[in-house]
């Protein structure tokens, strides 16, 4: 009898554990990075072009943002900025219709300009850094490095004001009017609106008082 139940016990611990059998745990997944709510009262985002005769500035009236920081600090942050292209408004209408035309922004055939971010530069000043990202435009994608800081405002109120520049001809916008010539830089201007003190834990000095 005692063989029989030494035999059992060492084939018992012989075999396989079943499916369901209690096993070491696995590592913790990390979780996703917080995301920061942008306002949309005090935030804008918007296009300045030039020309011989006028200059012309651009607001998108609707777009959508995602930002987040996935660390303590903002050179783990991402950005994913969606805009309509067909929302631009200039204060023209005559304006409008050729930004939005074929020549320019072709809004039909490309409804949506984004931004993804792919990184993010350090800067000593811990109220600035500089994202790397690519810029989707006509359906053309191209690299553009946006300047961003942070502007402390009353009551803990926080904006990220960022800027950038592309030149219009890499994204196939290469029409020009017979005697107003458009210039081939563009600068994007772009201000978020926080929470009070969003970025306070990122890295960003709070406001002297």
């Amino acid at each position: 009898m005692t063989r029989r139940l030494a035999a059992l016990c060492l084939s018992l611990a012989l075999c396989p554990a079943p499916y369901g059998s209690a096993a070491p745990a696995a590592p913790a997944l990390r979780v996703p990075g917080r995301e920061i709510v942008i306002a949309r009262e005090g935030s804008m985002v918007e296009f300045r072009a030039s020309s011989t005769f006028a200059k012309v500035v651009g607001v998108f009236q609707v777009w959508n943002v995602t930002f987040k920081l996935n660390s303590d600090t903002l050179a783990d942050s991402a950005l994913d900025l969606k805009i309509a292209a067909e929302s631009v408004h200039t204060g023209s209408g005559f304006k409008d219709k050729e930004v939005k035309g074929k020549n320019f922004f072709n809004v039909k055939d490309f409804p949506e300009i984004r931004f993804v971010s792919t990184g993010v530069l350090p800067d000593p000043n811990p109220q600035k850094f500089t994202m790397t990202g690519n810029l989707t435009l006509r359906g053309i994608t191209r690299p553009v490095t946006v300047a961003f800081d942070v502007d402390n405002g009353p009551d803990k109120l926080q904006k990220l004001k960022g800027n950038f520049t592309f030149n219009r001809r890499d994204f196939g916008m290469t029409h020009n009017m017979a005697f107003n010539k458009i210039a081939d830089t563009i600068r994007v201007e772009i201000e978020f609106q926080l929470p009070a003190g969003a970025l306070t834990a990122a890295g960003a000095p709070t406001p002297t008082t």
